[in-house]
């Protein structure tokens, strides 16, 4: 995605909705899923356990997503510079 935005072939940054939409997912999915199966009672006791880290996850993802995605962007670009100086070089 991040490529095909610097590429012009989409037209907004995906850093700048990356965090919101892994947290819509988490929210709209993955959490209402573990509900379903502590509700259906198929795993015994497991979905208990799936609720509580997906739960986790999520609020890792909320106050650390943001860094995340910081870091992801820099280390895209710093390799895509290094791509460009090598295929200059050439």
């Amino acid at each position: 995605m991040h490529a095909a935005y610097k590429a012009g072939r989409m037209p907004k940054n995906p850093a700048d909705f990356w965090v919101q939409g892994e947290l819509g997912f988490f929210d709209n999915y993955i959490i209402p899923l573990a509900k379903k199966l502590e509700t259906c009672g198929v795993f015994g006791v497991s979905p208990d356990e799936l609720l509580y880290h997906a739960r986790q996850n999520r609020n890792e993802w909320k106050e650390k997503g943001q860094s995340i995605v910081e870091e992801l962007v820099k280390e895209v670009e710093g390799k895509s510079r290094k791509q460009h100086a090598v295929a200059a070089a050439k």
